[in-house]
């Protein structure tokens, strides 16, 4: 015996079968009863959902009324459906032409073999020609009464107004996740085949609302698995993520943690994993638990069930700020030529978004300070006072001793040095206490700047302009130098070298390489959410980054890839660098405290257009 497709097997075949159309099936029910038949319809819907069977099955009801219910083919009629000379399936894709509708034109004279009607079904009419459409327009407007045409379409924007105002139309939708779920628990049972029934919830999710194309991934499931459907098997043959990992990925990123989330998706991107369907998981996970947190109905997910809900650590405003950020990454990966770099970039991004507010979260929870830097910001008039212990303290000096003593014999690897450095000042200046209100100045730039496009961008060209230049002075002091390491938090100089790592490997705008290509050169010594301090031997890409950094461009491009507006500090002596650091140590060892100031806010300068370019250059 032939194998047949699960598809084609379990096709409904009366009303009763169709599935998820409730709508429709009520109305054509009616329409019949009430012997209120229109000359023409159009079902309009998704792919998948039943359009042409509903379709093959109005025509065959109407056309059969040999039993006392008049919505219900009799037996004989269905088994004779696929051979009754009064359905006439035509394709549009492959018939789009005049004569091929001329052709119908002439041929619709005919009265039916069998039963009241003839009835013409036009799969995907949209594909017709716009000569095809006007020869078909006069046939509708003026047909025979024996004549019924049902037109299908998954695109019916492409239909001319004057087709779609002389037909009925039916607009078909998409088949919700729980009504799949039990149609496919109904298949396998009859097919007598074995499951996990989580597994049919990512067949369902995968569907994406198509009852065919549900069959057709439980189909090849089957085969893969050899008679038996797991939930493993289609995670990995369908390139998915697993709920577990989704919910992992979220609560790592909530808590900051991105080297572990990067592990996690690397694993998933060798194992196969869909870059479309990895996002849309990390998007529905996160309306699920929106929807959760502002109505406690559980029947509302579409995703989780309530254990997995419960599993998520985050809280409600991280969700809304993420699953934002996600449908606008969502959007751009349709674009991208490297997706999974896209992702990743943007998952450092959101790292880096949440690594302050869960800081706090965890010292007003414990009222116990570890890091001089992580406040920041003030709250109103509240501060949080550190915690003094003596103990640690006392450990924390003999640690920076001892640091302090490597860095000065490995002077030759700048980045254990500038972690050492960082690592020293901010293990030891446990009783500091300072505000940083944040504020950005963008009082330089007028309203004018709306109208600059993304390819009106403006970036100087550092190879040719800057190569000459050999020589650079610093305008830093010690003690602006000296606050610059205080104000330093070795979590952003991590995540900060993470995201221009990934820039480099990145395709993002073209106008956007000299900025990659110094920033890729340079050490970052200190860091914050708003500054940043470079250094590098090469004159020239300091003088560069010199010239640019107050550019609106230039922060614009700061603030979209490495998060925030950010002043630069620039400096060409290391060694200048490292005796600052050493000398802070001592302090920090001999118990003198010194509270950092907080920087003023960025100066912006307004950005040129072309035209304001090639003006003051004619001047």
């Amino acid at each position: 015996m032939v194998y047949k497709a699960l598809y084609r097997k379990y096709r409904p075949r009366t009303f009763s079968e169709v599935k998820g159309q409730d709508h429709i099936v009520q109305t054509l029910r009616n329409i019949i009863l009430n012997h209120k038949v229109s000359h023409a319809y159009l079902f309009a819907g998704p792919r998948g959902v039943g359009k042409t069977s509903v379709a093959k099955i109005f025509a065959a009801t109407l056309n059969c009324g040999h039993g006392n219910d008049l919505t219900q083919i009799c037996d004989i009629c269905l088994n004779k459906v696929d051979q009754n000379f009064d359905i006439i399936e035509m394709d549009a894709a492959s018939n789009n032409g005049v004569k091929e509708i001329r052709d119908l034109r002439d041929k619709i004279q005919n009265s039916p073999a069998h039963g009241k009607y003839k009835v013409y079904i036009v799969d995907e009419v949209h594909m017709l020609s716009k000569g095809a459409f006007n020869a078909l327009l006069k046939t509708l407007e003026e047909p025979p009464a024996h004549a019924i045409f049902i037109l299908a379409t998954t695109d019916p924007q492409k239909i001319p107004l004057t087709i779609l105002s002389r037909v009925q139309r039916y607009n078909f939708r998409k088949i919700p996740t729980k009504v799949i779920t039990e149609q496919l628990q109904h298949v396998l049972a009859d097919e007598n085949v074995g499951f996990e029934p989580s597994a049919l919830n990512y067949i369902a999710r995968l569907a994406t609302g198509g009852m065919r194309d549900a069959l057709s991934i439980a189909d090849q499931a089957l085969a893969y698995g050899n008679g038996n459907i797991h939930l493993d098997d289609i995670v990995f043959a369908f390139g998915i993520s697993s709920n577990e990992n989704l919910i992992n990925i979220i609560n790592l990123l909530y808590e900051g943690n991105i080297k572990e989330v990067l592990h996690i998706f690397e694993s998933l991107k060798s194992g196969g994993l869909d870059s479309n369907q990895f996002m849309l998981g990390l998007i529905n996970t996160f309306k699920d638990f929106i929807i959760y947190e502002k109505t406690g109905d559980i029947k509302l997910l579409e995703l989780l069930n309530e254990q997995e809900l419960n599993e998520l650590d985050i809280d409600l405003d991280f969700a809304l700020e993420k699953s934002e950020l996600l449908y606008k990454l969502y959007k751009d990966l349709m674009y991208a030529d490297s997706p999974f770099q896209l992702i990743e970039l943007n998952l450092l991004k959101m790292s880096n978004d949440t690594v302050e507010p869960v800081k706090k979260e965890k010292e007003q929870t414990s009222n116990i300070k570890t890091n001089p830097n992580d406040n920041l910001q003030k709250q109103g008039d509240e501060m949080i006072t550190p915690l003094n212990n003596k103990d640690r303290q006392e450990d924390t000096i003999k640690t920076a001793l001892e640091e302090s003593r490597e860095m000065i014999l490995e002077t030759n690897d700048e980045l254990g040095d500038t972690q050492t450095i960082n690592n020293d000042i901010l293990n030891s200046a446990n009783d500091f206490d300072f505000d940083d209100d944040g504020l950005i100045s963008t009082s330089e730039i007028t309203l004018d700047d709306e109208l600059i496009k993304p390819h009106d961008i403006i970036v100087p060209n550092f190879s040719r302009n800057y190569a000459s230049k050999t020589s650079f002075e610093t305008t830093l002091t010690d003690d602006e130098l000296k606050n610059l390491l205080l104000l330093s938090d070795m979590t952003y100089i991590k995540q900060l070298n993470d995201s221009i790592n990934v820039l480099k490997k990145l395709s993002i705008d073209k106008v956007y390489d000299p900025y990659i290509e110094v920033l890729s050169g340079l050490t970052i010594l200190a860091a914050n959410d708003n500054f940043m301090l470079l250094n590098t031997n090469d004159a020239s890409k300091l003088n560069y980054l010199n010239d640019v950094s107050h550019d609106y461009n230039f922060q614009e491009f700061i603030k979209k890839y490495l998060n925030s507006y950010k002043h630069i500090f620039l400096i060409k002596d290391r060694t200048r660098y490292k005796d600052i650091s050493k000398a802070l140590i001592k302090e920090i060892n001999e118990g003198i405290t010194t509270q950092p100031i907080p920087l003023k806010p960025i100066k912006i300068n307004k950005a040129q257009t072309p035209t304001s370019l090639l003006f003051e250059t004619l001047k």
